[in-house]
């Protein structure tokens, strides 16, 4: 389970803590800022729901379309195949739908401080396939990794598979982001466009 922190915990880290929304100056002048804290709208059961909901949609989404788009019928846990492909391009999938939601919600999404920590959890998860795909302990770890990255990220087929995705579970948030910023802004995005 360790592992995960390697792609896909640390730079969230980084990025919420450096991330910047307004400068302190508007910020002190708008008191309206500071009530979505006590009124629970940042943290509540109906928030908390659709959260889940969309990890679960999202999730089916991540593993459905790189399974029908490659496809496979061929398991076997202790040989690499075209099941390892599938699952490794569902498993890119989701790390590049985590990497992209976090970059659209933070504040600050074409920050350094955004982009930088962003391109090290991806290069993390690289270097991590390729320990397993590509070294005797990965090897002996994970058998049915064995050369498996070259295939997933070697055919363009798997590649597309992986963006459509990416693509197609993202638009659950870029619907939602959309909503809230035109139709149902908050004070802070009002703040922000100077309303």
């Amino acid at each position: 389970v360790g592992f995960n922190v390697l792609y896909s915990a640390w730079h969230i880290l980084f990025v919420l803590g450096f991330d910047r929304d307004i400068k302190d100056e508007i910020a002190v002048t708008r008191p309206a800022l500071y009530k979505v804290g006590p009124s629970r709208q940042l943290f509540n059961s109906k928030l908390f729901a659709r959260w889940m909901f969309f990890g679960v949609v999202q999730g089916s989404i991540a593993w459905a379309i790189p399974f029908a788009m490659i496809g496979t019928y061929d398991y076997d846990k202790t040989q690499p195949g075209q099941f390892w492909v599938c699952s490794t391009a569902a498993f890119t999938a989701i790390n590049v739908i985590v990497w992209v939601k976090l970059m659209l919600y933070c504040e600050s999404p074409l920050a350094l401080t955004t982009i930088v920590p962003t391109v090290g959890a991806f290069l993390c998860y690289i270097m991590a396939l390729a320990c397993l795909g590509y070294t005797p302990p990965g090897k002996s770890l994970q058998p049915s990794m064995w050369h498996v990255p070259g295939d997933v990220f070697g055919k363009t087929e798997n590649l597309v598979a992986i963006a459509a995705a990416s693509a197609a579970a993202l638009l659950l948030d870029v619907v939602v982001l959309l909503l809230s910023f035109f139709v149902w802004p908050s004070e802070l995005s009002r703040a922000k466009r100077g309303r």
